[in-house]
């Protein structure tokens, strides 16, 4: 007798991070893909952050990372879990500081496969740093 594990939705994915000390790590297989993940969280009310300094602003809010927000976006996801982040505004060129209120926050980073491949060579060790992920 085999048993079947079923894959869970985006939607019971997002209530898993709700609320959580730990950001949530979105893996698309390609830009297609990471695309749909965008219009889908979108579509469920969260807020694109253009820069890392904007999750501290947003209650539902997502990411989309790339090799020039990857250091900021690791650094903001090892601090996170602490109660205190402190990351550098490179507009304003000085430090910010916040405590996460998280039973008001839903953050997650959204990556396509490749580009966090080549993150983790280069020493951006995502996957520890973040809670739960998901891939479809």
């Amino acid at each position: 007798m085999t048993t079947q594990t079923k894959t869970p939705s985006l939607e019971e994915f997002l209530s898993v991070t709700a609320g959580s000390k730990e950001m949530g790590l979105i893996i698309a297989k390609n830009a297609s893909e990471s695309e749909g993940f965008v219009r889908s969280l979108d579509g469920m009310g969260f807020e694109r952050s253009e820069k890392i300094s904007d999750l501290s602003k947003l209650q539902k809010s997502y990411l989309v990372i790339h090799e020039d927000t990857a250091k900021d976006a690791y650094d903001f996801a090892v601090q996170y879990p602490s109660g205190q982040v402190e990351i550098f505004d490179k507009e304003q060129m000085q430090s910010q500081s916040f405590s996460p209120d998280y039973g008001n926050l839903n953050l997650v980073l959204l990556v396509v496969k490749d580009d966090l491949n080549k993150l983790q060579t280069k020493g951006f060790d995502l996957l520890s740093a973040v809670g739960p992920a998901f891939q479809s």
